[in-house]
Order: C-alpha cells, then sequence, then structure tokens
C-alpha cells in the first residue's frame, strides 16, 4: 500500500475528503519526523509502534565497480519497532 492508497482508505473510512484525509496523514508524518530530527528519543503510537533513532558507526566499504576502498561516514537511521497490538494481528490467523 502506498500513501495514496492510505489517503483514499482513511478517507472512505473515516467519511472524510480525500484532501483532508492527505493532510492528516502528511501532519502525522511531519510531527514524527521533525520530533526525531529535533532530538526526541522515541515517538511511540500504542499498540502499533515505536519509531527511533539509532546510530551507525563509521566502516571502510568498497566500491563495487572500482574494487577500491571507501570510507562510510557516520550516520543517524530512523528505525521502527513493531507494537505488540501490530505483532499480535500479524499473527493472528498463524495458530
Amino acid at each position: 500500500m502506498n500513501k495514496a492508497q492510505l489517503t483514499e482508505k482513511l478517507a472512505e473510512q473515516c467519511n472524510i475528503p480525500k484532501v483532508r484525509a492527505a493532510l492528516y496523514i502528511n501532519t502525522l508524518v511531519e510531527i514524527i519526523s521533525e520530533s526525531l530530527v529535533e532530538g526526541e528519543q522515541k515517538v511511540t503510537i500504542s499498540d502499533f509502534g515505536t519509531f527511533t533513532v539509532s546510530q551507525r558507526r563509521e566502516f571502510t566499504g568498497h566500491n563495487p565497480k572500482t574494487r577500491s576502498q571507501i570510507r562510510v561516514p557516520a550516520r543517524r537511521i530512523p528505525v521502527f519497532r513493531a507494537g505488540k497490538g501490530l505483532k499480535e494481528a500479524l499473527n493472528k490467523n498463524l495458530t
């Protein structure tokens, strides 16, 4: 499912215009992103999951074309960890 499909589904289920649904989705994504960029340790949505930032260390990699070594700088990456409710929903029909 992509963002447009998610927007359509939200608009349909909440009986709101697609424009308003898109605004809500964009606002939610923006708030989560800004919070993590500004240094918030984690953003948790109960029973869905937690968004955090992880620090990757610098390492030496290889350019596959030239086989030369390159330095890959340290960086911050977003991490999503599924919550209990989402995990249970995914595995509900497996038992």
